[in-house]
């Protein structure tokens, strides 16, 4: 008996040394005529090792539209000589799709296209440039899940640089999002996005539109932030949307210079200035950097901003603490 349950006590760690036992690591170089197509690599995965863990190192420029369902554990590592992966299908599909997928990692890559992240996936993404898209958006999440860290989601001439949608949580670090020809950020149907730092900060600048934009019970969380130069409102939380700024001291968020107002509330919604002086917004080109407008806008600690507001806030209460 004591032998029985000392083998019934093994077996998951027996089942889970077969499962890591199975890990492949495959070899992409697109500078070979002779070079399989990276799908082609990830059918294999899928046919041999879904569960992974799994690595594709890509050397070279690659035309193909990357289509990944269903794996987990899968990293697509670009080469330290480069490796760019450029859409081949006219804008008609993201560049690179991941669906129904856990722990996916794309790193070091320049993306010539959209890179989409969808249907209960979980994505990492470190180091790469998303650039001249023409599906709309850079950047996408869809009931999904995205952290993005020292990434370049810019120079997407046709739409948005990140949108965020259907209950999908994004968080960008160190990220550069500019010069797309929409909204900078939009999140919207209950989403989450945090602009965070951890050696730099991330930077919303010079979109064509508002550079973040929360709409439909979005959800906005600003730990360092540098939003600028945007063609609308710096940013804009409209319906039913929230803003929160962290206590981030020494840290700042500076919302500076754009055309329209620095932070501009629409109906039902709310944004929380931390007032530990980790908050700027001034110098917006509108001449009011924190407006109110629609009915039932409301700030809280606007004063912590610096800027020109036109918002009222009522009288603080004990419960209300910072």
């Amino acid at each position: 008996m004591r032998f029985l349950r000392t083998m019934l006590v093994a077996l998951p760690t027996i089942f889970l040394l077969g499962l890591t036992a199975q890990a492949l690591t495959f070899n992409v170089d697109c500078r070979l005529a002779t070079h399989l197509p990276i799908n082609v690599i990830v059918a294999k995965i899928a046919a041999k090792n879904p569960l992974g863990p799994n690595t594709i190192n890509v050397t070279g420029n690659c035309h193909e539209n990357v289509a990944i369902s269903s794996l987990d554990n899968l990293t697509l590592q670009a080469s330290s000589l480069g490796a760019t992966i450029t859409d081949a299908s006219n804008g008609t599909l993201d560049t690179v799709a991941v669906a129904d997928s856990g722990r996916f990692a794309l790193n070091g890559f320049t993306i010539n296209g959209s890179v989409d992240c969808f249907d209960n996936s979980v994505c990492r993404l470190n180091g790469n440039t998303i650039q001249n898209s023409q599906v709309g958006y850079g950047l996408r999440a869809s009931r999904a899940q995205i952290d993005s860290q020292n990434d370049s989601i810019s120079n997407n001439p046709s739409g948005l640089g990140v949108l965020v949608t259907n209950d999908s949580r994004v968080l960008l670090v160190d990220d550069t999002v500019s010069n797309n020809g929409g909204h900078g950020i939009q999140v919207f149907n209950d989403a989450f996005v945090q602009l965070a730092n951890t050696a730099t900060t991330t930077t919303v600048s010079n979109n064509g539109g508002f550079g973040i934009l929360a709409r439909s019970n979005g959800n906005v969380r600003l730990t360092v932030a540098n939003v600028t130069g945007n063609a609308l409102d710096g940013v804009r939380i409209v319906d039913a949307s929230v803003m929160r700024t962290d206590f981030a001291s020494p840290f700042v968020n500076n919302i500076t210079g754009n055309v329209g107002a620095g932070v501009h509330l629409g109906d039902l919604s709310h944004v929380f200035f931390a007032n530990d002086g980790s908050i700027n917004v001034t110098g917006n080109l509108s001449g009011t950097d924190v407006l109110c407008s629609g009915q039932f806008s409301a700030t809280r600690n606007v004063a912590a901003t610096g800027g020109v507001t036109n918002c009222v806030e009522p009288v603080p209460d004990l419960l209300d603490g910072k």
